[in-house]
């Protein structure tokens, strides 16, 4: 079994919008203008060709999201949790409810899931409305999670090198539709700019974007 960290950031759309999976913990420690070419390496819609097919063959993960900046149709501010390709996924969130932010913790297996707010037990919904706010297995879903992310980079190009948290990346920008995006955060309604660091391995699997 391949287990990787996943790190899915999503800022203000006037801004930037990333989505991307990772393996590091902890923050960047690459510094501004680190970045620099690489004679003959490989292009950057191949490189990403091979991170999706490599992120497929992933079957369980440790995630974060983070949502930055205002994005009111995306009711989900942040999430932490782990999940497997079984469908089954365990964590905590902070949600806007009526205007303020509400910590919730979450358990899901099969088609049910289970909240727990602030105070009291955990209450059973059915899986299709949450999943309308926050679906976690999506990510590792080949038709709407990362995979398919990396797999419909439009108009990717090569940024030279980089190196985050110690590893050796190879950095791609693109964009991202929103129809791809919102499949896995439900919400996204324009397209996104993306930055992605694909470690500079034979697999390819992002560390961070």
């Amino acid at each position: 079994m391949r287990t990787r960290r996943i790190l899915v950031f999503c800022a203000a759309l006037a801004v930037v919008g990333t989505l991307a999976a990772g393996c590091q913990n902890g923050s960047d420690t690459a510094g501004p203008g680190s970045a620099s070419p690489t004679a003959n390496a490989p292009s950057a819609a191949a490189l990403l060709r091979t991170s999706s097919a490599s992120m497929r063959a992933v079957t369980s993960v440790q995630f974060d999201l983070t949502i930055s900046g205002s994005l009111p149709s995306v009711p989900v501010h942040s999430a932490t949790g782990s999940l497997n390709a079984a469908g089954q996924a365990k964590g905590s969130a902070e949600l806007s409810e009526l205007g303020q932010l509400v910590e919730v913790d979450f358990v899901l297996t099969g088609d049910t899931f289970y909240l727990k707010g602030p105070t009291g037990g955990y209450q059973k919904i059915p899986a299709s409305e949450a999943k309308s706010i926050f679906d976690p297995t999506a990510i590792l879903d080949p038709k709407r999670g990362v995979a398919n992310v990396l797999a419909n980079v439009q108009d990717p190009k090569s940024q030279g090198t980089d190196t985050v948290n110690g590893t050796a990346t190879d950095k791609i920008t693109g964009k991202v539709a929103s129809s791809v995006a919102a499949q896995l955060i439900p919400g996204i309604t324009s397209d996104v700019t993306a930055t992605l660091w694909l470690a500079a391995d034979a697999k390819a699997l992002p560390v961070k974007a």
